[in-house]
């Protein structure tokens, strides 16, 4: 089960540093929302890495 929970953790943060990459593209400039987005996608998908590679 921990499988498919971190592999559901690392989707929604690759989506959302790819939503904030084409957030930034699209406007020319990367804002602090963007930023926040940035960091907190890529800290989700690390999670659902760990998570993922957790055995139990």
């Amino acid at each position: 089960m921990s499988f498919y929970i971190g592999l559901g953790l690392q989707l929604m943060g690759f989506a959302s540093v790819g939503i904030c990459l084409f957030a930034g593209l699209s406007k020319g400039d990367y804002g602090t929302i963007e930023l926040y987005q940035f960091i907190g996608g890529s800290a989700v998908f690390y999670i659902g890495a760990v998570v993922k590679g957790a055995k139990r």
